[in-house]
């Protein structure tokens, strides 16, 4: 099993170094592998980045991107109040832009030569994030993920594994095995598999208040899945016990601000209070790693600076031993 770190290459992360070695002391001198990393389709490496310590590729799909898949212009400029905006926040104004992007990052992926990529299976319009009721169902998005995947992947020959991770919103959960299993067989290629997110699985729960009562819901669902676990290659260790929050915003959600990017902001500020990205410490979660043995053990924490990043994971590292 190999032991990573999340890292980005955008400014937030990449000036918390030096230089590469200060990067690579980071994580080595902690006894871990390497770098699950989320790259920029349209920059190059940072200098920063070891490469050759870059395990997995973290693609960056959009959070909202079925309104553009469907060319549903009605749904986007509702969302988006006019098409400039879907343009800038996309990149493009069609769907060509989701597949370009994602080309690029695979390329990316491929030279590097990465064992993996993470792709989520998983949709919801910004102004849904505040009240839980979904414009698209899990199978909708699941089969579009299956279109955008099989169009990615079909005639290739790239080398490594493509993972699918699940979320709290429609598409891939891991709380519908039956959904599982249709997005696994909608896949063509072979070297598919799941990245599991602890964290996110807590967020489908909202009744959860304590670790132990995650750990024990996470074996209920995975109990659930019966072999379907066998494909579980990944794994993002994170919890965040935040239903008691979403329960009380979805009571009394707040007034959405009047255009779209001060939403954007308002929406996303609200969505890394559900994701918070901390250490999983309850003495249990050595034996959840040993039952699920991934491949790919990576401690995906949230962090302000190095020296909260170091602690969560001398934290993480220590519930571990």
């Amino acid at each position: 099993m190999k032991k990573l770190i999340n890292m980005t290459v955008f400014n937030h992360d990449m000036d918390r170094f030096e230089n590469q070695d200060a990067l690579k002391d980071f994580y080595k001198s902690r006894g871990l592998d390497g770098l699950e990393l989320q790259v920029l389709w349209n920059e190059r490496l940072p200098e920063k980045i070891p490469q050759e310590d870059v395990v997995g590729v973290h693609l960056r799909m959009f959070p909202c991107w079925m309104d553009l898949w469907r060319n549903d212009e009605e749904a986007l400029l509702k969302e988006f109040d006019q098409p400039e905006n879907w343009e800038t926040y996309y990149e493009g104004r069609d769907k060509s832009c989701i597949l370009n992007r994602l080309e690029k990052e695979l390329e990316t992926a491929q030279a590097l030569n990465a064992e993996y990529v993470v792709f989520h299976v998983s949709d919801c319009r910004f102004t849904e994030t505040y009240h839980n009721v979904f414009h698209y169902s899990d199978e909708a998005v699941i089969d579009a993920s299956c279109e955008v995947i099989n169009t990615l992947l079909d005639g290739e020959n790239y080398t490594f594994k493509f993972l699918v991770e699940n979320l709290w919103w429609p598409g891939l959960t891991l709380t519908r095995p039956e959904m599982t299993e249709r997005l696994l067989r909608g896949i063509h290629t072979d070297k598919k598999g799941i990245m599991f997110d602890t964290g996110h699985l807590l967020h489908t729960n909202l009744e959860l208040r304590t670790e132990k009562e995650g750990i024990d819901y996470i074996n209920k669902m995975l109990d659930a899945h019966g072999a379907l676990c066998d494909s579980i290659y990944g794994m993002h260790l994170q919890q965040s016990l935040t239903g008691a929050y979403v329960q009380s915003i979805v009571q009394n959600p707040p007034d959405l601000k009047e255009s779209f990017w001060d939403r954007f902001w308002q929406c996303s500020e609200h969505i890394f209070k559900i994701d918070a990205h901390l250490p999983f410490t309850h003495p249990e979660v050595k034996a959840l790693i040993q039952r699920v043995s991934p491949e790919y053990l990576t401690l995906e924490l949230v962090s302000a600076d190095s020296a909260e990043h170091g602690q969560k994971l001398d934290q993480q590292l220590l519930a571990l031993k």
